[in-house]
């Protein structure tokens, strides 16, 4: 039996926003695999399956849609794993060559907010499927999760890598079961038969399931920037891709399922049901490993958020990244999202998932533009000493071409955006649905293509090749 390479590393990361040195890189492909598996695989991606179906929507229609959004958000996510091992950099702090160090504040605050926001969340699952299955205390079950979530966030990539690889093979067969239970016990035949259509919901549907995979896109090179500096590129992408999508079409699929033949219950209780039905307990089983996925989930968007935070934060006082500050870091942000979970009344919490979702809307055009720089414009030539400077070195403080695209990006989404506090003229016209993140990517990557025309990229691409010969004479000397 082969042990991996992350085995023989130590348990406690010695890394935050820093770089990852090659003799330090480890890691496989198919550990990546699993891990981006996992990332999907809570009940919560569930509800993002259902999204059709409230606007009138098939089963047959959902399928298709809930297989066309993910392709197309998976695809941007995926790149972003390719940048990982190339640059050793975790995601966001790439984002100083297309905005500056300090103009990369706002997408680098968002990536900050969103997932220590959705911890929160994750939190409250887990403890509400705990309660399910056992004595209803959530509040201190939320507690309990959020120090474990805590503790593994402060050990580190090595930790949270290995428990993701463990739990990926209990929800791989978790998920097995629980597609048997629903074919056995719904009506599938008459629900794909008897399958409505409706073009608003083909669109929100679509919409939601590719706004999902993007919203993963911030956190990709904070996982893959540990792989060894030569794996090859398309493979780092497509485990990135399959991973992610496998678990996200596949929860979302059950979801819809559920949503259909059970339109009046929570998504989350109507899979229990149908797992208990089925027998075995299935239903209470399928909870229990819930429990365990979110506490996972929540780690990778601890560790995650806080690694983006110290990213903004060093832009303008220079850190000394290791252990010690991502450990306090983490234990700070953490302690404010136990409190948040347990003390903010349940509308409050039900609005400020909505605000977190219109945050995700700017990160749309962040990712368009990181895309566009990397694969078509720089190609993957970066200054990694110039990149970590607090002044930007060669990239400056302020991006202006990659800030006006940015800002172009967010400006012609905002007709198209729906949500519960705002619905754009054109997204009101189309009965609701939300395609925003499509305009968002288009005009975004293309108007950065365009003024980056001008930029005098021989001339950066000189400095970027100094800048390498002087790091790697001080590693020699």
């Amino acid at each position: 039996m082969t042990v991996p390479a992350e085995a023989s590393k130590p348990l406690i990361e010695a890394h935050s926003f820093d770089y990852v040195p090659l003799s330090e890189r480890s890691g496989s492909i198919f550990g990546q695999f699993q891990f981006w598996f996992m990332i999907n695989a809570t009940l919560i991606t569930a509800f993002t399956g259902a999204v059709g179906p409230l606007f009138g929507l098939g089963l047959s229609g959902t399928i298709v849609a809930i297989i066309l959004g993910s392709v197309i958000g998976t695809l941007f996510q995926a790149l972003h794993g390719a940048q990982g091992p190339r640059m050793g950099l975790p995601q966001m702090i790439q984002s100083r060559v297309q905005f500056g160090s300090r103009g990369a504040i706002v997408p680098i605050l968002v990536a900050t907010i969103v997932p220590l926001g959705f911890a929160i969340f994750f939190f409250q699952t887990g403890a509400a499927s705990l309660s399910q299955i056992t004595v209803p205390l959530d509040k201190p079950y939320s507690v309990a999760i959020g120090i474990l979530a805590v503790l593994i966030a402060i050990f580190g990539y090595h930790l949270v890598l290995r428990l993701q690889r463990i739990a990926s093979y209990v929800v791989l067969i978790n998920l097995v079961l629980l597609s048997i239970a629903v074919l056995v016990v719904l009506p599938i035949g008459d629900l794909l038969t008897h399958s409505a259509w409706s073009l608003v919901g083909f669109l929100a549907q679509m919409g939601a399931a590719a706004g999902y995979q993007i919203a993963i896109a911030p956190i990709v090179s904070d996982y893959t920037r540990y792989l060894p500096k030569s794996t090859p590129s398309a493979r780092v992408s497509a485990a990135v891709f399959g991973g992610t999508i496998l678990s996200a079409i596949w929860i979302e699929l059950l979801g819809a399922s559920v949503a259909l033949a059970s339109p009046k219950i929570d998504v989350i209780s109507g899979i229990a049901q149908v797992g208990n039905q089925f027998g075995f307990a299935l239903g209470s089983i399928t909870l229990g490993i819930a429990v365990v996925a979110c506490l996972l989930a929540a780690t990778a968007s601890i560790y995650s958020g806080t690694m983006s935070f110290l990213s903004a934060l060093e832009a303008f006082r220079p850190l000394t990244s290791g252990a010690r500050l991502r450990a306090i870091t983490i234990g700070i942000a953490g302690a404010l999202i136990i409190l948040a979970t347990i003390t903010l009344p349940g509308d409050i919490l039900g609005n400020f998932s909505t605000f977190l979702v219109i945050l995700g809307y700017l990160l749309i055009p962040w990712t368009a533009v990181n895309l566009a720089d990397y694969y078509l414009v720089r190609r993957g030539t970066y200054s990694i000493t110039d990149i970590l400077r607090s002044d930007g070195g060669i990239y400056g403080r302020w991006g202006t071409r990659g800030l006006i695209s940015y800002a172009l990006g967010i400006l012609v989404m905002i007709p198209f955006v729906s949500t519960g506090f705002f619905v754009g003229p054109i997204a009101s016209a189309m009965g609701g649905a939300d395609i925003s993140f499509l305009v968002g990517v288009i005009v975004a990557a293309g108007s950065y293509l365009i003024v980056m025309r001008s930029y005098d990229l021989k001339a950066e691409f000189a400095s970027v090749a100094k800048a390498e010969i002087s790091t790697l004479h001080e590693t020699v000397s």
